[in-house]
């Protein structure tokens, strides 16, 4: 079991739960915290990566500032972050990604499946999130679906860009070594996910916490 001490942003119990329950400790204090846990809610603003919001897109400005502050913090102090849904694609675009504002076939609750890119393993994960990674040429995928329909950005004209699906098309998990930041769209704090959430860990100690590492 893990003696690690997580600072958590926002979220709720769940996310609490879930690390207690792997071994660690929850830290009120970010100088103390060996990882930075960034977790689910509204859209990131499209400001932060130079788009104009598309119509479905809904953000909490006063959030997002907040949270670059801690991003900066831990990012200067090198501790590593993880990012869960919202979380996750907070992370990827302050490592420099971008979003699809919307994409179908995602937000439909229940599951759908995905392919490890190294190991090549296909397995489960959660499915309700309508917008996806788009990451930067720094960031490895770790995580990648293909289920089609369609994903919609921005143009700087205000124009709406879209495509159609492609084969592991959909990015579900990036790791960022230079900043330590592993971006995971799926939600392993869902209770009855115990396997998600194994899968979860696992992936933590390898992208954040081995010294080998793996990208």
């Amino acid at each position: 079991m893990s003696k690690r001490s997580v600072f958590i942003v926002g979220g709720g119990y769940q996310y609490a739960d879930m690390f207690k329950k792997e071994g660690w400790k929850i830290t009120d204090s970010i100088k103390l915290a060996d990882l930075v846990q960034f977790t689910g809610g509204e859209d990131v603003n499209p400001a932060f990566y130079g788009e104009k919001p598309h119509p479905t897109t809904g953000f909490n400005p006063e959030r997002d500032k907040r949270e670059a502050v801690i991003f900066a913090y831990a990012l200067e102090h090198k501790i590593p972050m993880a990012g869960i849904c919202r979380g996750g694609q907070f992370l990827n675009v302050m490592c420099g990604g971008r979003l699809w504002q919307h994409v179908t076939q995602h937000a439909r609750m229940g599951t759908h499946e995905v392919v490890d890119t190294v190991s090549k393993e296909k397995f489960q994960v959660t499915s309700t999130h309508h917008q996806m990674m788009r990451p930067s040429d720094d960031g490895f995928v770790v995580l990648a679906a293909t289920l089609g329909g369609s994903r919609t950005s921005m143009l700087p004209n205000g124009k709406e860009y879209t495509e159609i699906g492609g084969h592991n098309a959909d990015i579900e998990a990036v790791y960022y070594d230079k900043q330590k930041c592993f971006c995971f769209q799926p939600h392993p704090e869902f209770s009855g996910h115990t396997e998600l959430r194994k899968r979860y860990f696992q992936y933590l100690e390898t992208y954040l916490f081995s010294e080998s590492g793996t990208c």
